[in-house]
Order: C-alpha cells, then structure tokens, then sequence
C-alpha cells in the first residue's frame, strides 16, 4: 500500500518551515527521478522509475558474476523519496531462484542519498558513506 505516501494537508509539527521545505525538495526530486536511467556498477544496471512509484532494474552481468548468477536479472521494485534519500525495496525478479537468493544475502531494502539529480544525473551514495552510485538518464 501506498497510503505512507500520501501526506498532502498533513499537519507538520516543530519546525514547519524546514519540515515544508524538505517535503517540497522531496516533491521535486520524486518528479525528477522518474525516467529510465543506466549505470555500470558491476555490469550494466538499467532502472526504469515509473511515477506510481513502482520501478524495474534491468542487471547485465558479465564475467564471472555472469557465471555465477546469470547474464541478466530482473528486479521488480517499490520506490519512494523522504529526507532527500531514495528508498527501494525489492518485491520480486527473475529468474525468481537467483533473485531470492541475492535478496536473502543482500536484502530486499536500499536506502541511498541523493547527492545530485538534474535531468541527465542521478548520483547517490551508498548506506555505507563511500560508494556512488552514478546514474545517466537514457532517452526512451
């Protein structure tokens, strides 16, 4: 359910100015990051964000990580923006054996700043404060 999401006419409470300017940079970023973007960390990624807040990445693996996992996976997730950070959480994927396992090792949620997106750039940093994730948003 998306019913977290829906905060219109919520009443902020301390800090309202600083709280209304985050929600409004929040609405912001949720426009902007809807798109189909690519990146090649670790095989080329391709995720395309849809503005009902679901997304699909698209992982191309190549080498032994091909070998070990498969040549490409599929990533079925939900998105949403809070406190200029991008938070997914992975619902499904194919093929469905590999994706489970991945998830059980990794688990099914990222939460990543955003350090910068424009209409080309998505650069986000990871939970652990020193990888970037450099996203470029494809044309359709």
């Amino acid at each position: 359910g998306f019913a977290e999401r829906g905060g219109e006419g919520g009443v902020a409470l301390g800090g309202g100015a600083e709280k209304e300017a985050e929600s409004k940079r929040d609405e912001e970023l949720r426009r902007l990051v809807v798109g189909i973007w690519t990146d090649d960390y670790q095989g080329k990624r391709t995720m395309t964000v849809r503005a009902d807040g679901t997304a699909r990445m698209v992982v191309e693996l190549r080498g032994l990580k091909a070998a070990l996992f498969a040549s490409r996976l599929e990533f079925d997730m939900v998105w949403s923006i809070e406190g200029g950070r991008l938070k997914k959480r992975t619902t499904g994927g194919k093929p469905s054996g590999r994706v489970k396992a991945i998830l059980k090792a990794k688990g099914d949620r990222v939460d990543e700043l955003i350090l910068e997106l424009s209409k080309d750039r998505l650069l986000l940093l990871d939970a652990d404060g020193k990888t970037k994730y450099d996203w470029r948003r494809r044309d359709k």
